[in-house]
């Protein structure tokens, strides 16, 4: 069993001044064959698939060939096409000292560029398989067998 404990990120102020609540992460190192790349992303449980990239994890991908195509549905835009990538994947600590692979997830890339996130964000693929316990500050993020 491995957990980890990481702390909310701020999220700043909204425009009139009120503060907007703290965002639970994870810390994820993804691989591919030419590339790797870390950092944070945001544990959102209203998204269906993988992880949804920013453009830092879309350069990861190049060279690559998506596994498939599909249509994802957005809150926003309704359905956008996305290309599915599988990398590897591993959650890690905010120091990446501690870094523990959980296997290959999807990366769910929209085709066109005003999808796409300035956050990466995690979803129920990857996190349907962590036991996850959130008290406002902290998230605990347990990797159970």
């Amino acid at each position: 069993m491995k957990k980890f404990k990481i702390k909310y990120e701020p999220d700043g102020f909204d425009e009139e001044g009120n503060k907007i609540p703290d965002i639970p992460i994870i810390y994820l190192v993804l691989e591919t064959r030419r590339a790797r790349g870390k950092g944070p992303a945001v544990i959102d449980t209203g998204f269906d698939g993988g992880v949804y990239p920013n453009y830092k994890v879309i350069q990861l991908l190049r060279g690559l060939k998506p596994v498939k195509t599909k249509r994802l549905e957005h809150p926003l835009y309704g359905y956008i096409p996305c290309e599915i990538y599988r990398v590897r994947a591993s959650i890690a600590d905010p120091t990446y000292e501690k870094i523990v692979p959980i296997g290959e997830v999807n990366i769910y890339t929209p085709t066109e560029p005003e999808y796409i996130n300035e956050e990466v964000l995690v979803g129920r693929e990857i996190l349907n398989n962590l036991k996850i316990i959130l008290n406002g500050k902290w998230a605990e993020i347990c990797l159970c067998s």
